[in-house]
């Protein structure tokens, strides 16, 4: 066990309070993972990735709708950078527990662009180039455009497919193909959202974001199981909680290691928890099981909890 000031640990724990992914009064936390966007016409990404253009504006506008507690992007990149995860749609529901233990969602949002095309047009007007993001593109008002969104919600406690969407759209659409999102709030912003590319996700992203809150969540009742790290053997942590305790095949544990110091105020020594990783049950047994290291370093003698 190791000693600090209780200085040092308020700050250490105030940093890990910044990636929090969720308030804990929420009932569920949500997740938007990467959506793909392998089904489009090339000239709809020129320069820009429309995938990352709708995740952020779909999470956007789940914000906005305020009906779900809504994981941070920030955060949700952050852990897929420091993991080196693939960001497909296949990884992400082959791999929900993993994720939504990682990121601390209880639904995981995933999907894919399938169509993003011009359907027809009577004529094309020049336009201003936008940085890196205009094209010398302006739409007229007989251009069409088809839209088409498929999206999952998956529960990341089971990884079980909750519900399924589809927005599929045939709109008229005039101005810039795609606008400029560097400025204001990014693919959000008026620059982009003005834009042909921006009209066409802004929509979709909308419609989405209302059908996925009006979804009435529950969150998967996870047991309460805490339990200490009796050894490490190479990339796994053994820990002293098994069956007969509730420990099942595929569970997740957050890990943390205890540091002490004493209340100069008081005199008494404060016992702190301070997460360190987690673990996955791979093996268990009746009074043991055994987690494959999933993220940093727990250590022997740490705690492992389900919550």
């Amino acid at each position: 066990m190791r000693h600090f000031g209780v200085g040092i640990i308020l700050s250490m724990l105030a940093c890990f309070a910044l990636v929090g992914p969720a308030p804990a009064s929420a009932d569920a936390a949500v997740a938007v993972m990467p959506i793909q966007s392998d089904g489009i016409d090339p000239m709809f990404a020129a320069n820009f990735d429309p995938g990352k253009a709708f995740t952020d504006i779909l999470t956007n506008k789940l914000v906005d709708i305020g009906k779900l507690s809504v994981v941070d992007r920030a955060h949700i990149d952050q852990i897929f950078a420091e993991q080196k995860l693939a960001q497909s749609a296949d990884f992400v529901s082959n791999n929900a527990v993993q994720l939504g233990h990682m990121v601390g969602a209880n639904f995981l949002i995933v999907g894919r662009i399938v169509h993003l095309d011009k359907t027809a047009s009577q004529g094309v007007g020049i336009g201003n180039v936008l940085g890196n993001f205009g094209i010398n593109n302006v739409g007229t008002s007989a251009d069409r455009y088809h839209v088409q969104i498929a999206i999952q919600l998956i529960d990341s406690a089971t990884g079980r497919i909750v519900k399924q969407y589809m927005h599929d759209e045939n709109r008229q659409a005039k101005g810039i193909l795609i606008g400029d999102p560097s400025s204001g709030r990014g693919y959000s912003s008026a620059a982009f959202g003005s834009s042909v590319v921006g009209q066409l996700l802004n929509s979709a992203a909308g419609d989405l974001a209302q059908k996925i809150s009006d979804t009435s969540l529950t969150a998967s009742a996870v047991p309460n199981i805490s339990a200490i790290i009796i050894a490490l053997d190479g990339t796994d942590a053994i820990i002293n909680k098994g069956q007969a305790d509730g420990v099942t095949l595929g569970m997740f544990f957050q890990t943390f290691h205890q540091i002490s110091a004493k209340d100069p105020s008081t005199g008494k020594t404060i016992v702190t928890d301070i997460p360190d990783g987690s673990i996955e049950v791979r093996a268990v047994s009746a009074n043991s099981s055994v987690g494959r290291v999933v993220s940093g370093k727990p250590v022997v003698s740490g705690v492992a909890r389900t919550q």
